[in-house]
């Protein structure tokens, strides 16, 4: 009977592991920009504006613009509720 040790399944298969490994890490990194980018959108702004997180210092500082500023979508919402807008049948 042939007996397996750890040691040669882990040099065998070992690169299997760490493949599936950073296959799973690459699909969540995917997923977790993906979900980044629909968050931007739907505050107004272009999704683009994602890639600045990969800007050390930067990233911090537009995170602090995007949390304390008006948001375009808000402000659209604010002109068409005031009636200023094109459009609006009020």
């Amino acid at each position: 009977m042939d007996d397996v040790s750890y040691d040669q399944l882990a040099d065998d298969y070992g690169w299997l592991v760490g493949g599936a490994a950073l296959v799973v890490y690459l699909l969540f990194a995917l997923l977790v920009l993906i979900a980044y980018v629909r968050i931007i959108q739907k505050a107004g702004y272009s999704g683009w504006w994602v890639l600045i997180g990969l800007v050390p210092i930067v990233n911090v500082v537009m995170f602090f613009v995007f949390a304390f500023s008006r948001w375009p979508v808000l402000r659209e919402r604010d002109t068409l509720r005031s009636g200023r807008g094109v459009g609006y049948p009020g």
